[in-house]
């Protein structure tokens, strides 16, 4: 019962804050929609519209940072909020390049977009080196790009005359960095583990750790950590506070990375907003695959005949499923993720510097972390 309350506690601050700013979004999109060249005005309504539809949660959790600091009035924040989630936009722009990927929020993205448009349109390559996919490729990572800096100059012309500016545009690059030191971490690891000079323990010890830092990286730091820094922050938090929150924070940063990496295997098709086994495709190091692979050498082949896949069947996607799971690395994973849930729940009980109430947001959150279907 208690918890049921805690989760209608998030809830209605969630609602309340996405409402506002899905206003705001929508606003602002519509001044990022215009340009007096008709075809950058094109890309700029592809980022617009993939600028919305998000779960807004980024956004929200940079309103919850500003509220945990004594403050009633979120306007002041949502400027804030805008601009990470335009800046977080641009990387799921990015990152859809990186693993070719159709669809993001429901939506086609960038480049798929932009191929087809040059296919109806009959438009051929002048260049012998490139074909249409290389084109709409480049055409989105100058999109992703282009977000990047208008979040950043969004930020800017918000707080100009805040004396804070300089503080949050140092955090907010520190986060962009860490996200990127993440990104390019995800990228390589499969290749770099095949270097020969390593032996079977070195490798072993390095996916482990690099798996890890990809948790913390590309999910803590980016999606819960950043946000509720920044919220805080702004609200002139003392320092000791905010980083009692941040190490929370991350927590549940990795137990939402380990809830993805399952959904991402488990989740039903269609529901998820993007495609369910695409970490086979693109050969994720997520913690499911990390355990088969420090563990079982037997399953570890097994997997071996799926991962990497250009196109993964739904009976392929079934059978890693049970390898998963007779592994036990499902089982692994849960228990690791419980784990994290657990630690969150024990720290932000000793933040005595927090109201009941506010704790009570924050317990709902972690509620609806563990709950959560996609």
């Amino acid at each position: 019962m208690k918890e049921q309350e805690d989760l209608k506690s998030f809830l209605t601050f969630y609602k309340e804050s996405t409402k506002r700013l899905q206003k705001a979004v929508r606003g602002y999109n519509r001044q990022l929609k215009k340009d007096p060249n008709p075809i950058i005005r094109m890309f700029k309504e592809d980022l617009a519209d993939l600028n919305e539809g998000g779960k807004m949660l980024r956004g929200t959790l940079i309103a919850l940072g500003y509220h945990l600091s004594g403050h009633g009035d979120p306007e002041v924040c949502d400027p804030l909020a805008i601009g990470y989630e335009l800046f977080q936009t641009s990387v799921l722009i990015h990152d859809d390049i990186i693993d070719n990927a159709e669809l993001r929020r429901g939506k086609y993205t960038v480049q798929h977009r932009y191929e087809h448009r040059l296919e109806v349109r009959g438009i051929k390559m002048l260049a012998q080196v490139d074909g249409p996919r290389d084109v709409a490729r480049s055409a989105a990572l100058c999109t992703g790009d282009l977000g990047l800096y208008y979040a950043n100059q969004y930020i800017v012309n918000a707080y100009r005359n805040n004396p804070l500016l300089g503080e949050l545009l140092a955090y907010f690059d520190e986060t962009v960095i860490n996200t990127m030191r993440g990104e390019v971490l995800d990228v390589v690891l499969p290749y770099e583990l095949q270097d020969v000079s390593y032996d079977e323990e070195k490798r072993k010890e390095l996916l482990e750790t690099s798996v890890r830092d990809i948790y913390h990286l590309k999910t803590s730091c980016y999606s819960v950590i950043g946000p509720l820094h920044l919220g805080m922050m702004l609200g002139e938090m003392p320092p000791e506070q905010m980083r009692a929150v941040d190490r929370f924070a991350d927590d549940l940063g990795i137990a939402y990375q380990i809830m993805d990496d399952i959904l991402g295997i488990y989740a039903e098709e269609g529901y998820l907003g993007k495609d369910v086994g695409s970490d086979i495709v693109e050969f994720k190091q997520t913690i499911l695959w990390m355990y088969v692979r420090t563990t079982n050498p037997e399953a570890t082949e097994e997997l071996l005949q799926y991962y990497g896949k250009k196109k993964v069947t739904k009976k392929d996607l079934e059978a890693v499923r049970r390898i998963f799971q007779a592994s036990g690395a499902l089982e692994y994973a849960k228990d690791t993720m419980d784990a994290c849930f657990a630690r969150a729940r024990r720290k932000l009980a000793r933040m005595s510097f927090l109201s009941e109430e506010d704790k009570a947001i924050l317990r709902g959150f972690i509620t609806w972390c563990s709950g959560r279907s996609k």
